[in-house]
């Protein structure tokens, strides 16, 4: 058993060994950053992420010697915790960890240089120790790291949408750096969860995306999921706009995950900071999207011109009369009276040429006109919808349509 006097002896030693290393720490954390120099990889890191890791392995080395001289949990969980975001996204954690791994072997091997055989072999053990317990240190500060990433990723998102939805191009371009192209044709589109389906319809959504590997920004405002997807990204709108996409398990007796299993989609826009109405018109369109009765899987903004309108869309019902009333008024030739007869007469031709009066053929004719100039035929119940209502908004005189 141990004397007082020797265990006062043994507290010295380990107290003057412990010295020696606080003092060899400029010379091993040296020879460590020397030794990264020889890892494939690290020359090719960018200027900022070499400097980063240098100083982290010279703070580390500091507090290591702090830790054996108390001793406590090494304090390496915090390694790389102050790094800003685009050095730990230069530097996985597998790198971390082999620069940790090397850092540890160069101090092993290089403590008998700055230090006497009797005050190294007394730390070595706690070296060892440090070594193995540094590695979990830094993976639980990277998986948090990640978390963090994620968050920050989802909200810049966020801000970005509700920039399209009300900022000017000058905010959405600013709010778009880094995080979507703005050079690119883009599309917005939008889906309609279930009360309860929002996370899980913008997870899938995110997937899709994912799995062809193309860039996007998606979130959720308030029930309706929006994103903004590459123009030439059309494998990734062809998924989401499969019925079968949403056709899950969580899609049980309480509805479909989305509204009438139907995506809606906006025109391509020359460029993200020009997509201020699109998202408009696809948030105008969700709202509608209850009173949508024609089949499942896309639909473009366009479709739902007159249920918009209904809805309160001044943009919806001035486009519906510029599309559907005003070509055929400034073309002429009995287009509006062809229109007219047609709709009073449930699209029959036969009917509607004898309450003119024309030749059946005279009125085909004009409807191929009609059909050409507003991509409308009244013979159909959606289209003759949309014709019915802006000729009565044409012939009430609004120019702005402001509500009823």
């Amino acid at each position: 058993m141990a004397t007082g006097q020797d265990q006062d002896t043994e507290a010295a030693r380990t107290t003057a060994a412990i010295e020696e290393l606080r003092r060899a720490v400029r010379a091993l954390s040296q020879a460590a950053v020397d030794a990264f120099g020889s890892v494939p990889w690290f020359p090719g890191l960018p200027a900022q992420t070499r400097s980063w890791a240098r100083l982290v392995v010279g703070r580390e080395l500091m507090l290591m010697a702090e830790d054996i001289a108390t001793p406590q949990p090494p304090r390496l969980r915090n390694i790389f915790s102050g790094a800003p975001l685009e050095v730990t996204g230069q530097i996985s954690l597998d790198q971390i960890l082999e620069l940790i791994r090397l850092t540890v072997d160069v101090v092993l091997n290089g403590i008998h240089d700055v230090m006497d055989d009797a005050s190294a072999s007394l730390v070595r053990g706690d070296l060892e120790r440090y070594g193995r317990e540094v590695a979990f240190a830094a993976a639980a500060v990277y998986a948090k790291l990640a978390e963090n990433r994620g968050r920050a990723g989802a909200q810049r998102q966020m801000l970005l949408l509700e920039a399209l939805i009300d900022g000017g191009e000058e905010q959405i371009a600013e709010r778009a750096s880094g995080l979507f192209p703005l050079g690119v044709p883009v599309r917005v589109i939008g889906m309609l969860p279930r009360s309860d389906a929002g996370e899980l319809v913008l997870l899938e959504v995110t997937r899709t995306a994912e799995r062809h590997r193309v860039t996007m920004c998606a979130a959720q405002r308030g029930r309706c999921v929006l994103a903004i997807l590459p123009d030439a990204a059309a494998d990734v709108l062809t998924d989401l706009a499969s019925p079968g996409l949403w056709s899950t398990e969580a899609a049980s007796s309480d509805g479909p995950l989305i509204a009438s299993h139907t995506v809606v989609t906006s025109s391509a826009v020359s460029t993200l900071s020009a997509a201020g109405p699109a998202t408009a018109a696809v948030l105008s369109s969700l709202r509608a999207m209850p009173a949508w009765q024609g089949p499942p899987g896309l639909l473009h903004v366009d479709d739902l011109l007159p249920e918009r309108t209904l809805c309160g869309d001044q943009q919806a019902a001035d486009q519906l009369v510029a599309e559907c009333h005003s070509p055929l008024a400034a073309a002429g030739k009995g287009l509006v009276e062809t229109v007219d007869a047609l709709l009073a007469h449930n699209g029959s031709p036969d009917a509607a040429a004898r309450s003119i009066p024309v030749h059946v053929n005279t009125l085909r004719y004009r409807l191929d006109r009609v059909i050409a100039l507003t991509g409308k035929d009244p013979r159909r119940s959606h289209d003759a919808f949309a014709l019915r209502m802006a000729f009565t908004l044409a012939r009430a005189g609004i120019t702005s349509w402001r509500g009823v």
